[in-house]
C-alpha cells in the first residue's frame, strides 16, 4: 500500500506514469541497499543458506553415527583404536575416500604414532589430540592436513573428545573462503547462525560438501566481534 501511495503522489506532482514509476523504483532499490546487515533476514541469501543447512542435515545430519560407532568403539585398546584410526577403512573394509590417494603412506604414519607412545591420559582436549596427530602426519612425506584432521577425529570419538572450533583445510577452506574466513581454524562465531548450530564437528563437513554451492561473503552478513581474515 505504500508503493501506491508513493506513486500516486508522484503522478499528482506532474510526473508521467511511466517516469513516476521508475523513479519509485530507484527510490526503492537505494532503501534497500541502505539497511543494515542485520535487517536483511528474510532475503534470498539467508534463505539460500538456511536452505543448504537443511539439506545438509536431511542427508548428512545423521552420517556420522554409524561410522563413530566403529571409531569409538571402546572395547579396542587404545593402540588398536590408533592402528583402526590409522588404517581409514570402515567396518565393511573400505578405504575412506579422504585416504584413498595417501593408503600407502598410511603405515607409516601408524607406525610414528605407535612409536610415540603417547598415552590418553596427556591428551587433554581436541587441540592437543590434533596437534600431536599434525606432528606425525609433518613427520611423513606425503601425509597432509587432510588426514591429520580425519585420523584425530576417528581418536577423537574413541577419547570422547570433540573439536570445539572449525578445522579449516581443502575442500572445508575453500567454503569457509566464501565468508571470508582464511585461517587453520576458525571458532564457530565465525560463521553465519545457521551454520553455528550445526557444531564444530558438521560445520566442517558442511562447508566441505557444500563449498561450490554457498553464495559469496558479499551475499552474507560477517558476524559480530570477528575480524574476517585473522
Amino acid at each position: 500500500m505504500a508503493i501506491i501511495r508513493q506513486l500516486f503522489k508522484a503522478i499528482a506532482l506532474g510526473d508521467s506514469v511511466q517516469q513516476a514509476f521508475q523513479a519509485l523504483i530507484l527510490l526503492n532499490i537505494m532503501n534497500l541497499d541502505s539497511q543494515p546487515c542485520k535487517k536483511k533476514k528474510g532475503i534470498s541469501q539467508d534463505n539460500h543458506l538456511q536452505s543448504l543447512v537443511n539439506d545438509y542435515i536431511q542427508w548428512y545430519g545423521n552420517s556420522y553415527n554409524i561410522e563413530d560407532q566403529w571409531w569409538g568403539d571402546k572395547t579396542l585398546t587404545w593402540d588398536e583404536a590408533i592402528e583402526r584410526a590409522w588404517k581409514s577403512r570402515f567396518q565393511d573394509g573400505k578405504m575412506h575416500a579422504h585416504q584413498r590417494r595417501v593408503a600407502n603412506k598410511l603405515p607409516e604414519g601408524l607406525k610414528v604414532a605407535l612409536n610415540d607412545e603417547v598415552q590418553p591420559k596427556s591428551i587433554k582436549d581436541f587441540q592437543a589430540l590434533h596437534n600431536w596427530v599434525q606432528s606425525i602426519v609433518g613427520r611423513v612425506r606425503g601425509l597432509g592436513a587432510t588426514t591429520a584432521y580425519d585420523v584425530a577425529r576417528r581418536l577423537g570419538v574413541w577419547l570422547e573428545i570433540e573439536p570445539i572450533v572449525v578445522y579449516l583445510h581443502a575442500g572445508t577452506a575453500f567454503g569457509a573462503r566464501k565468508f571470508g574466513v582464511k585461517a587453520d581454524t576458525a571458532p564457530l562465531s565465525a560463521f553465519p547462525q545457521e551454520i553455528q548450530a550445526l557444531g564444530a564437528t558438521h560445520a566442517e563437513n558442511f562447508l566441505c560438501i557444500y563449498k561450490e554451492q554457498i553464495l559469496p561473503q558479499s551475499l552474507h552478513c560477517t558476524p559480530k566481534g570477528y575480524s574476517v581474515g585473522s
